[in-house]
């Protein structure tokens, strides 16, 4: 429900009803309550590098309602173009800065679900890993106390296009599941570094194919976890052709079909190895030799003769 007016009339509720002793547990919530989920995180939550910011958020959505769930989307922010808009995501936000808002909009929305992805701009803030790591913890500690009941899913994040973050973002990711495994049976692992490469529109942000994945990613966790019970949805990662977009400038971006094709990766001693890339047509200018016959030009004779031309052409490129 855009900007979650039923959840904050709930929270209220909530609150008036534990004053008169009267509060009903959230275990004894009616059978067919929508499931409240807050995406929780930074800008790869708001959905930055997707049109119209819609991100992963839509795309769950509508697995969701293909599967027949009622879900509500909670938080206090609003971004996107289609169904629910609400989630408590904050672009360039640390893991300590969500955790400073973290329990105010705990208390107000009373999520069942948390889907958590933190920790891309400490990273790119050149946070040592381990102390990230170490926030993270906290952050999730922080989530448990304030909504015991809920099941907090907890994102590897996803990778990064700059080449010098790489090395901490991959250690970074590698403390995660040790977090997570200390927590209890409420708080999953979800990993979503598999979202990397072509999926990145910038070099922080999926374009749409990735977060197309990371909707999966996350329906599937909530599925295998706590509820079997749901249907298996399309799975991107078996597609074998894709709209990619990428940014060359903050103005200006390249989007194009991509086909994933089996190609030659090395030949040697008679053996060729074959192996699947994500390829797309691109036009190249080349220069060429050509062979030009002798002719007569202005009542003159002049030989055959090479020369060197430019001529365009489309073929298959990795980039």
């Amino acid at each position: 429900m855009t900007r979650s007016r039923l959840g904050m009339f709930a929270a209220s509720l909530a609150g008036l009803l534990s004053c008169t002793g009267l509060a009903t547990p959230a275990a004894a919530m009616p059978a067919d309550a929508p499931l409240r989920i807050m995406p929780l995180g930074d800008s790869i939550t708001v959905g930055v590098g997707s049109p119209g910011k819609n991100g992963w958020r839509a795309d769950l959505q509508r697995r969701l309602r293909d599967a027949g769930v009622s879900a509500d989307f909670v938080g206090s922010e609003s971004e996107g173009t289609r169904g629910d808009l609400d989630h408590e995501g904050h672009g360039g936000w640390t893991i300590e800065r969500v955790a400073g808002i973290v329990d105010r909009s705990l208390e107000t929305y009373q999520p069942d679900v948390v889907l958590l992805h933190a920790g891309t701009n400490n990273i790119t803030r050149s946070d040592d890993p381990v102390a990230a790591a170490g926030k993270l913890s906290a952050l999730i500690d922080r989530i448990q106390a304030r909504v015991p009941h809920a099941e907090i899913y907890v994102a590897k994040i996803i990778g990064t296009a700059v080449a010098s973050e790489v090395p901490a973002n991959r250690a970074y990711n590698a403390l995660i599941p040790g977090v997570v495994e200390e927590k209890g049976p409420q708080v999953h692992l979800v990993d979503q570094s598999t979202v990397n490469g072509l999926d990145i529109y910038d070099a922080h942000h999926p374009n749409e194919f990735g977060y197309r994945k990371m909707a999966y990613t996350w329906y599937e966790a909530m599925r295998d976890t706590r509820h079997p019970e749901w249907p298996g949805t399309g799975n991107p990662y078996k597609a074998r052709q894709a709209f990619l977009c990428h940014a060359k400038s903050k103005t200006e971006r390249d989007c194009r079909t991509w086909h994933l094709r089996r190609v030659i990766v090395s030949q040697k001693d008679g053996q060729t190895v074959t192996a699947e890339r994500w390829q797309t047509v691109r036009t190249f200018t080349e220069r060429v030799r050509v062979w030009v016959p002798g002719h007569y030009k202005q009542g003159r004779w002049v030989p055959g003769r090479y020369v060197i031309e430019n001529r365009r052409t489309n073929r298959w490129s990795n980039v």
